[in-house]
């Protein structure tokens, strides 16, 4: 697990070597994974062999939910979930989280890998009282991450992920079930009211989503995980994602925001990151070595840029509205300027440096266009296309 690391990130880039700078990507460690055990809270995970008893009783107090669908006349085969099982449980004191798993056969295919989801429930080990858990009733693909202590209890929180929905445009979630001392049950740990930052929400943050049905969101890119806290033996929880919005003229509309979710006065609550430096250096621990995020596969100075954008408007007015095809970004001369650039293909969305300067565009397929200038109306030198894994191609011939 990578340690918080506050300290400031000055990007100096030497435009001498500007094709091979503009387009390396950056790979960083990130926060581990725990897979469970036991935890000074007293928490523990139990299995069938290491907690025969519990194990058995937990399967005879959930027999209901546990019992076979039984196929009606008409209905499709992948609806009817003929395989139920325990999937974990988690014992603290007299409670028990039990997340039950459900699917139509119990060896999925390729075909059907998608067809399977999980429920959480409540159970009292002394008064046999169970309840699902509100927000958890129905979670596709759930797959637990680890056990983090976010305060301000020592009980660590059980986090995961998984999709609102298969077969449909879901939702990417990281959630979180935390133990709430007062009614002795576990509760999904509400991130937000989805109302000033819409992907913070009751029910979990969303990382990723399927944009087939958002006809104007270009891209949705989330880099998050969970970090060492200035509180020793607690973790936060860091969370960049930056949203591109097209709009019918000019440059799209760029939200990037990065919150730190830490414990701070007997709360655990969120504070809104604004200095670039800091953005920069959270995006850096929290991105995994395999992620796809590319807040994580590009350099910085390619990703935090919102200090210098709205300059953009200055240097490029009356321009068409921005071109989200890589067809027109094929047609360029290495001759032109970035001012005969925006008159063809629109204002650029997004700018770094000054002087000497990167400027992005936003495609549609989630790919971008990045172009180095000496300013507005300097000459170009590269033109380079930035897949979604982040590998690029020159789009002009080399100098």
């Amino acid at each position: 697990m990578c340690p918080l690391k506050r300290k400031n990130f000055f990007y100096k880039p030497s435009w001498l070597g500007l094709s091979v700078l503009l387009f390396i990507c950056v790979s960083t460690s990130a926060a581990g994974h725990e897979s469970g055990g036991e935890s000074a809270s007293g928490f523990r995970w139990i299995h069938a062999v290491s907690d025969p008893q519990v194990w058995q009783q937990i399967q005879s107090a959930f027999q209901g939910e546990l019992t076979p669908d039984q196929a009606k006349e008409g209905q499709d085969a992948l609806d009817v979930y003929q395989y139920k099982y325990l999937q974990m449980v988690g014992i603290l004191n007299h409670s028990a989280l039990v997340i039950i798993g459900y699917r139509p056969t119990k060896e999925l295919s390729k075909e059907t890998s998608w067809d399977e989801y999980y429920s959480a429930f409540n159970f009292n080990l002394v008064t046999r009282q169970k309840s699902i858990i509100k927000h958890a009733e129905q979670m596709w693909k759930w797959k637990f991450h680890r056990l983090a202590t976010f305060g301000p209890s020592r009980i660590p929180d059980v986090t995961f992920n998984y999709m609102t929905c298969t077969e449909c445009e879901p939702d990417f979630m990281f959630a979180s079930l935390h133990y709430d001392s007062a009614s002795s049950e576990w509760q999904v740990r509400s991130w937000g009211d989805g109302q000033d930052i819409w992907w913070t929400a009751a029910d979990g943050l969303v990382v990723d989503m399927d944009l087939i049905d958002k006809e104007d969101i270009i891209s949705f890119d989330c880099a998050y995980g969970i970090l060492e806290s200035k509180m020793s033996g607690y973790q936060d929880l860091a969370i960049r994602c930056k949203e591109i919005q097209e709009r019918d003229k000019g440059r799209a509309k760029i939200d990037d925001i990065t919150l730190l979710y830490s414990s701070s006065s007997g709360q655990f609550k969120s504070t809104r990151i604004t200095d670039e430096s800091e953005i920069a250096g959270l995006t850096a621990n929290v991105c995994r070595p395999k992620s796809e995020s590319l807040l994580c596969k590009l350099p910085a100075y390619m990703t935090v840029t919102g200090g210098q954008n709205s300059a953009l408007d200055e240097m490029f007015p009356n321009s068409p509205k921005t071109s989200r095809e890589l067809a027109d970004f094929r047609k360029l001369k290495a001759t032109m300027s970035m001012t005969e650039i925006a008159h063809r293909c629109g204002e650029p969305d997004e700018v770094w440096g000054s002087g000497i300067a990167i400027f992005i565009y936003h495609l549609r397929d989630g790919t971008l266009v990045a172009i180095g200038a000496t300013g507005a109306t300097g000459p170009i030198f590269g033109v380079n296309h930035i897949k979604a894994n982040g590998k690029s191609s020159p789009l002009l011939p080399t100098k």
